[in-house]
């Protein structure tokens, strides 16, 4: 029995049997228990980490992508020091900083070969997580939350909302364009389509707006990609680093127009992601080179004339939905330029896989992107799981030998 499951851990079983049934399960935990998806990132990266050091073998991510993370993590923590200091950013950057070092092995793309992992059966294991995901979600957004009140104990009458799905449709698009590539390598073709109809169906149910921009971006980007992915990819860098650099500008500049001409805007969602974005653009020329801290957004009060104008802004939050903003507020230019650096090196080691893989890893990254650049927190662990299994699951977008 020892000498069996000794052999099960050394021959990568163990692995793809534990690798197989997050992959499976992670679309449905997203759209279900949106935390969920956090505790299964992480225990992707630690179950499968403790295999390969069991094998004494270890996934390196690479300089590139280690130091613009380490230099992040760094001046955050030396932003805890420096006064003003924020003390209760404190309690989150060990949060933060073990998610990174967990989950960047883990979304590097070593870790499949360095397991050993069943490359077809972990395959299989996405695209039936997608498909499994997809008709949860159907029933969930059309049907009123019957599993959702089922596990929960709800009452018939009680209002579910639909927001409380939106981060496990985003969750259900990435792995979802990562299912349709590995069908399309494997020349089925009208099932990939099917993938991709069947979660843009689910999306097109809830009300995530991210969810939908992000499935025609990266369809989008798959386009684009197809012709001239390294163009693509180009571009995607200079666009992203140019809305990163001018976010506090530009984001201000939108704000006072808005106010100055009182144009109207009938989405409050919109309109109060303008004044967060005003007040970050605040706090980032405050402190313009190396930030506040982690979690300062949450903890810097709102001048007394922002709030005054403001309509739906009563009270700071935990970050400005704005990843380029985020970036400046926490740690000022030197973290925007290492934040640069860090989708860079991403860029870069797209461009090191095989060419007919490039396309599909390309429309993943956009749309990966998408949400953090206008909605979530890029410290939440949830984004980083999301992003950290996606990115795991479109390294099996490469066969065996390439």
């Amino acid at each position: 029995m020892r000498a069996s499951l000794g052999t099960a851990v050394t021959d990568g079983r163990a692995a793809t049997w534990i690798a197989g049934a997050i992959l499976l399960a992670f679309p449905t935990v997203g759209l279900l228990a949106k935390h969920g998806m956090s505790a299964l990132g992480i225990a992707l990266a630690v179950l499968l980490g403790a295999l390969v050091l069991a094998g004494r073998r270890w996934p390196w991510p690479g300089w590139a992508l280690v130091l613009p993370v380490a230099g992040l993590l760094a001046v955050q923590a030396l932003d805890l020091l420096i006064p003003p200091s924020c003390p209760p950013c404190a309690a989150r950057w060990p949060q933060a900083a073990g998610a990174a070092v967990l989950l960047l092995p883990l979304a590097a793309g070593g870790m499949i070969a360095a397991a050993q992992l069943d490359r077809t059966l972990l395959r299989r294991a996405v695209v039936a997580g997608v498909v499994l995901g997809a008709a949860v979600a159907i029933v969930e957004l059309g049907l009123d939350a019957p599993i959702y009140r089922v596990l929960n104990g709800r009452d018939a009458g009680e209002v579910v909302a639909l927001s409380r799905y939106n981060r496990g449709i985003v969750a259900l698009v990435l792995l979802a364009m990562v299912a349709a590539g590995i069908l399309w390598r494997e020349g089925r073709r009208l099932p990939a389509a099917g993938v991709v109809a069947l979660t843009a169906a689910a999306s097109m149910l809830g009300v995530s707006l991210i969810a939908h921009l992000g499935i025609a971006l990266a369809l989008a980007t798959l386009a684009a990609a197809a012709v001239g992915e390294r163009l693509v990819r180009i571009a995607m860098v200079v666009v992203v680093a140019v809305q990163m650099l001018t976010a506090p500008w530009v984001a201000a500049s939108v704000y006072d127009w808005v106010v100055t001409e009182n144009v109207a805007i009938s989405d409050m969602a919109i309109r109060h992601r303008l004044e967060l974005w005003d007040h970050g653009a605040a706090l980032a020329l405050e402190r313009p080179w190396t930030g506040w801290g982690l979690d300062a957004f949450d903890h810097r009060p709102i001048a007394p004339e922002r709030l005054a104008r403001a309509v739906r802004m009563t009270k700071p939050e935990p970050h400005p939905h704005n990843a380029g903003l985020q970036l400046w507020v926490e740690t000022g230019i030197v973290g925007v330029l290492l934040g640069i650096a860090f989708l860079g090196a991403v860029a870069w080691r797209i461009g090191c896989l095989p060419r007919a893989v490039r396309p599909w890893a390309t429309a993943v990254l956009a749309a990966a992107l998408l949400p953090g650049l206008v909605s979530f927190g890029i410290w939440q662990t949830t984004y980083l799981a999301m992003i950290a299994v996606a990115a795991f699951a479109a390294g099996l977008l490469r066969k065996e030998g390439e």
